[in-house]
């Protein structure tokens, strides 16, 4: 079964939702990532860079140079973690060819040429950094202290020689780290995406839904007044009835119908939201008092109650509860007993019929539903919860101990 163009419509909206919101999660996600990483590199490089710059301090620190020139280095070797195999550490003086004071028992760095520049280096009497490419090619950082004798005269050079591929390795794994968690977090978008997509479209479908549900029914209940009134006319045509006595029939039958109508442009008024309340203060037990037939068949015991109401949605909505009550509350034949009671901000209509179905009791208030047998359109007590809820209160329908059915609508102070 092909889908309807209304499901097609709906489908592509829910795609463009979802992705609509997984891109901007996703944009999201990835402008914090770029900034992770990006500052994960930073802090990286300053953290590797710090370390090396701290080793070559200890260093200073550690060796000094005696009156006599000679260079010491016993408390550095007494050092624990800082002459390891991680970095090479040299110190070297100035001369020709270079005097190695210093050395790493097994260079990891061939740095020969380099070391012609010490002269250069310990003249200038400032401390460096440099990364390049050493004789064998291999990438090192480098970082220089000048280290000076007990007369302040620069004498030798300490070089921190170190592999930045650490700091890149740690920076890779990071990344890479970074990159799984942004895939489970956009893999979490989606699904957030369309979960949200689906909330956000509920009330358009329950909206359609609706729409289809009411032109249907609609239809449906109109169909049987305009049947009504074609079997008439041909009973009328075929001289089966007198004019006066199809008249008549005629006048029961538009005046159902144009209560039927009436109901069906309330409740499409109230479900769009197209009947603004006009609340002004006013007695309930009245408004209740004049919803009654004239007739006296239902009994009214009512004090004073002032609430803050639409008069001619609420006395619609009391018409109804009676109405439904008249059509409903009756048993094997008997006219129906309806009673009304109103209190402070709530009306109760009882009767002694059958009472309400208890597989319905919880959806007649919802719209064209009643009843096996029922002679409405299950429209009533629809109105009556739709008034209700733009007031703020509500309708409770149960059925009495003794038996009979209780609808209670309330009001809020």
């Amino acid at each position: 079964m092909a889908p309807r163009p209304r499901d097609r419509r709906l489908r592509r909206l829910h795609l463009r939702l979802t992705l609509g919101w997984a891109g901007a999660w996703l944009l999201c996600v990835a402008a914090l990532c770029a900034l992770a990483i990006a500052t994960h590199a930073r802090l990286s490089r300053l953290d590797f860079e710090s370390a090396m710059q701290l080793r070559a301090s200890a260093v200073y620190g550690l060796t000094w140079f005696d009156e006599r020139g000679a260079f010491h280095d016993e408390l550095l070797r007494r050092e624990p973690g800082v002459l390891d195999e991680a970095v090479d550490i040299w110190v070297i003086a100035p001369g020709t060819p270079p005097r190695v004071l210093l050395a790493p028992p097994r260079p990891r760095f061939d740095l020969q040429a380099r070391f012609a520049r010490v002269d250069a280096w310990v003249a200038g009497a400032q401390d460096f950094a440099e990364e390049g490419r050493d004789g064998r090619g291999r990438a090192y950082r480098l970082q220089a202290r000048v280290t000076y004798d007990d007369q302040d005269r620069p004498r030798a050079l300490i070089l921190v020689v170190a592999d930045p591929a650490l700091r890149d390795a740690a920076q890779a794994a990071f990344v890479r780290n970074t990159l799984l968690i942004v895939a489970a977090l956009a893999a979490l978008g989606l699904l957030l995406g369309n979960l949200l997509a689906r909330r956000a479209l509920r009330p358009v479908v329950q909206s359609f839904e609706m729409q289809e549900r009411f032109i249907a029914s609609a239809a449906h209940e109109l169909r049987a007044p305009v049947a009504n009134l074609r079997a008439l006319c041909e009973s009328a045509a075929a001289g089966d009835d007198s004019p006066q006595r199809a008249l008549d029939r005629v006048g029961d039958i538009a005046l159902q119908a144009s209560g039927l109508v009436d109901k069906l442009l309330l409740l499409a008024r109230l479900d769009s939201g197209g009947a603004p309340l006009q609340k002004q203060s006013l007695r309930l037990d009245l408004l209740a008092e004049a919803a009654l037939p004239d007739d006296g068949s239902v009994a009214l015991e009512a004090r004073e109650s002032v609430v803050q109401a639409d008069p001619v949605l609420l006395q619609s909505a009391l018409r109804n509860l009676v109405e439904n009550a008249l059509a409903h509350g009756r048993r094997d034949g008997a006219p129906a007993a309806v009673r009304v009671t109103v209190g402070a901000g709530w009306v109760t209509v009882e009767d002694d019929g059958p009472g309400f179905p208890e597989s319905l009791r919880q959806r007649l208030a919802q719209p064209f539903v009643a009843s096996a047998g029922s002679r409405g359109a299950g429209l009533g007590l629809s109105i009556v919860r739709h008034i209700a809820q733009l007031h703020g209160g509500s309708l409770s329908l149960e059925n009495r101990e003794s038996g009979g059915a209780r609808a209670v609508l309330r009001l809020p102070d």
